[in-house]
């Protein structure tokens, strides 16, 4: 919320009063303000767009008036910001999946119950929506796909700079494990024309991993497979897992990367693309992510030592360790 912080009784209230401005957020995107008001809209044109009452669309917008995310002429049309440009349908780099998913049902009610899963350091996913995250979004279709988009946003931001730093030299086929859309693969396979790729993920993501290949024209090089890592995964040379060990304890981790070590093409190698815990103390989102691990699911955010007693309980053995220019960081291990 925007407000001047002039103590930190402010400042706490700022925090209290947080997820007031996520759902505000969550509604500009829900209702495509950002595209509306990429040229000048009044709440009249928006509301008799998008089907909603006049007075309660003029009082959000002058609501996010207030938080800096539209402009204001003074007299009836809007015109938007360039914060609220990132949420903007066709801006590569939008974050319209984020605000539309992790305020819906499958992230919200969990984390109403964060109290309890602290209590007593289980997930409150099945508490609070009779079925894991997983397979609550596989029965939610439109939270799914929200949540595969914001998942293909966060992997823009990392995608350019794991292509510059990660050696594709000796690899021929590149598996994105947990793929969603694939959105990492194709940045990789673009700039490297000799690769060909694997999206692997849930039946129900998949036909979305293949409109995205067709998209790019990459549909040649690029075979999508439904199926689930904890039984097995595609043979490749190079894997991809990014934000996919995070998710689960450490029993399933190191199931999904014995899977990997069995499918493992000779000389090939595991790249984990993750958040590092650092010192405690450090002014890290990883913590915040580290949090809402235990409230959605059984994962953690993990240490650089962590990791690496994944990789040997494996049979894999650690041999890189990539930092990046984002706040993610690639491990590499090869068959131990």
């Amino acid at each position: 919320m925007k407000l001047i912080m002039n103590s930190d009784t402010d400042r706490m209230m700022q925090m209290i009063t947080g997820y007031w401005v996520t759902q505000i957020v969550h509604a500009a995107a829900t209702f495509s303000f950002a595209d509306h008001l990429a040229g000048a809209a009044t709440a009249e044109e928006i509301a008799r767009a998008e089907g909603t009452n006049l007075s309660a669309t003029f009082r959000l917008l002058r609501t996010c008036a207030s938080l800096g995310m539209v402009t204001y002429d003074g007299k009836s049309r809007f015109l938007a910001t360039p914060l609220l440009d990132t949420l903007r349908k066709d801006n590569p780099k939008n974050l319209r999946g984020m605000a539309l998913s992790l305020p819906a049902p499958g992230h919200w009610l969990p984390w109403g119950r964060f109290t309890e899963a602290v209590k007593t350091g289980q997930s409150q996913a099945v508490p609070a929506l009779g079925a894991s995250l997983f397979e609550y979004l596989a029965l939610n279709p439109a939270e799914a796909a929200a949540f595969a988009e914001g998942m293909t946003s966060l992997t823009s931001t990392v995608a350019e700079e794991t292509t510059r730093v990660i050696d594709t030299s000796g690899v021929r086929i590149v598996a994105d494990i947990g793929g969603a859309r694939g959105a990492l693969l194709h940045a990789l396979l673009r700039v490297h024309p000799h690769l060909q790729g694997v999206v692997f993920d849930r039946p129900n993501v998949i036909a979305s991993a293949r409109a995205a290949a067709e998209e790019f024209g990459l549909q040649e090089r690029v075979t999508t497979v439904g199926g689930d890592f904890f039984h097995c995964v595609p043979a490749a040379d190079l894997y991809l897992l990014k934000h996919i060990l995070h998710d689960w304890d450490d029993a399933a981790c190191i199931c999904i990367l014995r899977n990997c070590r069995r499918a493992l093409h000779p000389g090939g190698r595991v790249a984990v693309i993750e958040l590092l815990l650092g010192e405690v103390g450090e002014p890290r989102l990883t913590t915040i992510f580290d949090v809402t691990m235990m409230v959605m699911s059984s994962g953690r955010e993990r240490s650089l030592v962590e990791y690496k007693r994944l990789f040997e309980a494996a049979g894999l053995r650690a041999t890189n360790v990539i930092t990046t220019k984002t706040p993610m960081t690639i491990l590499e291990a090869v068959a131990g």
